[in-house]
């Protein structure tokens, strides 16, 4: 199983993108976890903003097709797309994200 951890300006944004990874079978499973503070430096400046953490959950054949969907939907300039590569699951959820990221 492999997870992305991917950050946007609102839960609408943020949700949209998790429904249509979902429907094209990208990701299994998608969390929207809340609002975040994110600290960084942009454009030499320090920003201070609360975002939304998005939590991917899809399989090792999708995990590239998935990547580039969202760095296309993402409206961000610089998006923060992490993956975390080979995440450990119980067998009957790892075997379910499988099941759900293939074609139907």
């Amino acid at each position: 199983m492999i997870e992305f951890h991917v950050t946007y300006a609102s839960k609408d944004e943020a949700a949209e993108i998790a429904r249509e990874a979902v429907e094209m079978r990208l990701a299994a499973c998608v969390n929207l976890l809340g609002e975040v503070r994110s600290i960084y430096r942009w454009e030499n400046a320090v920003e201070d903003e609360s975002e939304i953490l998005a939590v991917f959950k899809t399989s090792q054949e999708k995990a590239g097709e998935l990547a580039d969907f969202l760095e296309v939907s993402h409206p961000y300039d610089t998006p923060a797309i992490i993956r975390h590569g080979n995440v450990s699951a119980n067998a009957d959820y790892a075997r379910w994200i499988e099941e759900e990221t293939k074609i139907a």
